[in-house]
């Protein structure tokens, strides 16, 4: 059994021609515990969803092309819609063959670990939504509940007290 995640995206440069975003495919082979990395074009997502519609009736809903397909927001989407897609496919016994063959893993021995293309997550452009992308609003360097020896100040810390009123 295949479990499929697409952990990501990023811009991936030519030496000749437009930039493209690719989306960074972890597959996971539950009986072997072996794991894949696949790096695929939205239009090759659009390439085997126009083959599987083909020859099969019972496909599941494709993410439309985007005008401004380079925007975080749309780009995040159609990871989600893509990734969703990928894994009703893959459940599908009718199509699981052809997914797995887009995917480059059938052929391959089970038993050693094998990355058909390396994710690179040192590269400023590839965007791993498992990683959060915001930072912490409010810390403390100590616990604010504990009160300061009276050596260091005999007045209150009005801004701390205030803070702990205005949060709790």
């Amino acid at each position: 059994m295949y479990q499929v995640f697409i952990s990501g995206y990023r811009l991936a440069e030519m030496s000749h021609g437009k930039p493209y975003y690719v989306y960074c495919i972890e597959v996971l082979e539950s009986e072997s515990g072996t794991r894949y990395f696949i790096e695929r074009r939205y239009s090759e997502f659009n390439t085997l969803h126009r083959t599987l519609k083909k020859e099969n009736a019972d496909v599941a809903p494709f993410p439309p092309k985007k005008v401004r397909n380079s925007q975080p927001k749309v780009l995040e989407q159609r990871r989600i819609t893509l990734e969703l897609y990928i894994q009703k496919m893959l459940s599908l016994s009718a199509t699981k063959q052809q997914v797995l063959n887009f995917l480059g893993i059938e052929g391959r021995t089970s038993g050693a670990s094998y990355k058909s293309a390396y994710k690179d997550t040192e590269d400023p452009q590839y965007v791993d939504t498992n990683v959060l992308s915001h930072q912490p609003v409010l810390t403390f360097h100590c616990d604010p509940y504990v009160q300061p020896s009276a050596t260091s100040s005999s007045l209150p810390d009005i801004v701390i007290n205030g803070v702990l009123l205005g949060i709790y």
